[in-house]
């Protein structure tokens, strides 16, 4: 969990105020778009949002992730570390809805082909989109013998 909190913050920063994300969307912590029932929701930008506050949204946020990443692939558990932390953040920053919809990736992981899993999300409009981060998915998808 520590990895992947690293690689999280890495990827998504880690603001204890409230901020919008590149999408406009109203956020805190490590990437938390904030909802309807957040106590933040209305709270204006820049408003300052308590460490703990970040660490609780951000376990409930990982574990969404973890619980999608599961259902996506059933043998997660099985995978090499690195597969793990790939999936489960591909998750965090997509959500299932949208990560479902990478159907060649996919296949490709539950092949166990990993250089395809990694070619498939460099041949996304993700990449495009986040190049660095999905570089970094891609090459440590490639790292898997």
């Amino acid at each position: 969990m520590t990895r992947l909190r690293q690689l999280l913050e890495q990827d998504e920063g880690c603001e204890y105020r409230v901020y919008r994300c590149t999408e406009n969307a109203l956020t805190l912590g490590i990437g938390h778009k904030i909802n309807p029932d957040d106590p933040e929701y209305g709270w204006p930008v820049g408003a300052p949002v308590a460490e703990e506050r970040v660490h609780e949204v951000f376990k409930k946020d990982v574990q969404v992730a973890v619980n999608d990443a599961k259902w996506l692939h059933p043998d997660l558990d099985n995978m090499p570390e690195d597969a793990q932390v790939t999936i489960i953040s591909l998750a965090f920053q997509l959500g299932r809805s949208r990560y479902q919809k990478f159907v060649k990736h996919h296949a490709a992981i539950e092949a166990g082909d990993w250089k395809e899993a990694a070619a498939q999300l460099r041949d996304s409009k993700l990449y495009k989109q986040t190049t660095n981060r999905t570089e970094r998915h891609a090459a440590r998808l490639e790292t898997i013998a």
